[in-house]
């Protein structure tokens, strides 16, 4: 006796049992083996089983598209062997002898374990080629990794006519017995780098040492592939059936489950690279929000190395706050359409003033804007940048008002000491942060620098004595601090 099974990318395997004679195969669903295919004509070939000498012919009967058999279209009527393979559109059938098929206590776990070897790749590409395209389609659109193993698990557990199917990630191999599937199994596959078909389960419980949780899960035919990602294991396929009367698995669906292991794993291998591509794009937008180009990079390599930004921790920085003198009159005056354009153009002209210094632009203020200098350690001396940014800024102001022809006012503050700084944040949005006291006086140092002037702290002052012109202001009153702050006002040559 001959079995017929059908596969094809959009359904489950169907079984036919070929009766002697003549059987037609095609559209119609009158036909004794129906072919659901737009490219099958509707009487498209025939199967003529000679019970006697227990052989099968098959014949085309003029279709449009052909019928072929291990990929060659035939015209002649062709005898057919338990290894040929018949292709008719997208469907894929196959014959099996009653006597070569998988039978019940046949097979032992390590006489249904295959090494994952070129070779079988090879063989299972080949088998399977018309429904691997169809598997690439699918997959090929597809960006989030969730989605694509989803996806995969689908098409397979439909291929095999399987109950359940999934594609377990490496990171989850410890979670197998909460996802329902049997750890020893999936552990011989791992151990061995192998595929592991067991076509009937029940047969192996009592002395394979398998059989407690799968009993418990009510498995017949199980089935198990490693993904290989190069020499790393990438995940796991595992399959199983658990209906009584369904068609155990056998080498073909072996090879179809390699075949598809493949395709998972290329799959992986590109989502996690769109994955990992979009992260850098984010992480260089974010970055260039703060830094110069050139400085990003280096900021961005050293995240690439390590898979994270820096993170929060106390460091001596240089702080430097600016921000326009009675921006609210300003803007009242000029209407708010060419008070836009001042400020847009002020924040870029400050912007490129600290950029050019190697600082840090770490936030907008409405009118002003905060600057943070030596978080770029291969740049020595951020306090001398930060008074040399302070400068320019009132450089480019000087054109900025001279331009528009409207008298536009700042005042900067400089400021050195220890703080709290590093990224901080959600995966979605991350913002750099200091902190400290070091902060707090810089800022109200601006708003004692007015108008157009530089105010710095103390440290700084001891940083760069001697490289610039100076004037002690003494000790200011700061809002909001008990202690007065020492103070000099850096002058323009």
């Amino acid at each position: 006796m001959w079995i017929v099974t059908i596969r094809s990318p959009l359904g489950e395997p169907a079984e036919y049992v070929l009766k002697p004679g003549k059987s037609t195969l095609g559209r119609k669903t009158d036909n004794d083996v129906p072919i659901p295919d737009e490219s099958a004509s509707r009487v498209h070939a025939e199967l003529i089983y000679d019970q006697k000498a227990n052989t099968v012919v098959v014949r085309d009967l003029n279709s449009t598209n052909g019928t072929f058999v291990n990929r060659e279209r035939i015209t002649q009527p062709r005898t057919l062997t338990p290894d040929d393979q018949i292709r008719i559109g997208q469907h894929i059938i196959t014959l099996t002898k009653q006597d070569t098929a998988p039978k019940p206590g046949g097979q032992d776990s390590l006489s249904g374990t295959q090494p994952l070897t070129r070779d079988l790749l090879l063989e299972s590409l080949d088998q399977h080629a018309v429904l691997l395209y169809e598997v690439a389609g699918r997959l090929n659109t597809i960006i989030d990794l969730e989605t694509a193993l989803r996806e995969v698990s689908n098409l397979l557990r439909v291929a095999l006519g399987a109950d359940k199917c999934e594609v377990i990630l490496s990171e989850k191999f410890g979670q197998l017995q909460e996802l329902g599937f049997p750890t020893t199994i999936a552990r011989l596959a791992l151990d061995q780098r192998s595929a592991v078909v067991i076509p009937d389960l029940s047969a192996t419980q009592q002395d394979s040492g398998l059989g407690k949780s799968a009993l418990l899960l009510r498995i017949r035919s199980v089935m198990c592939t490693p993904i290989l990602s190069g020499e790393e294991i990438a995940g796991l396929i595992y399959v199983y059936k658990t209906r009584p009367l369904a068609r155990p698995f056998d080498q073909r669906d072996l090879q179809l489950a390699v075949a598809i292991s493949h395709q998972a794993a290329l799959t992986i291998q590109r989502t996690r690279l769109l994955k990992r591509i979009r992260q850098e794009q984010r992480i260089r937008g974010l970055l260039q929000r703060f830094f110069a180009a050139p400085d990003a990079e280096v900021f961005l390599q050293d995240y690439l190395q390590t898979g994270r930004l820096p993170e929060l921790s106390e460091q001596t920085l240089t702080v430097l706050f600016t921000d326009i003198c009675d921006s609210t009159g300003l803007a009242e005056r000029l209407g708010a359409w060419r008070f836009s354009k001042i400020l847009s153009r002020y924040y870029q002209d400050m912007t490129g003033a600290v950029f050019e210094q190697g600082g840090l632009v770490n936030k907008y203020l409405g009118d002003g804007l905060m600057a943070v200098f030596g978080v770029t350690r291969n740049k020595p001396n951020p306090e001398e940048q930060a008074v040399h940014a302070a400068l320019e800024m009132l450089r480019r102001l000087e054109a900025l008002s001279e331009s528009e022809g409207e008298k536009i006012e700042i005042g900067i503050g400089v400021n050195t000491g220890p703080t709290i700084a590093g990224y901080l944040g959600t995966e979605e949005r991350v913002e750099y942060t200091v902190l400290g006291d070091a902060v707090n006086v810089a800022q109200r140092l601006q708003e004692q620098a007015r108008p157009n002037r530089v105010f710095i702290g103390a440290a700084t002052h001891v940083a760069i004595n001697g490289n610039f012109n100076f004037r002690a202001v003494g000790n200011v009153e700061l809002r909001g601090r008990t202690q007065p702050i020492e103070t000099f006002e850096v002058l323009r040559s």
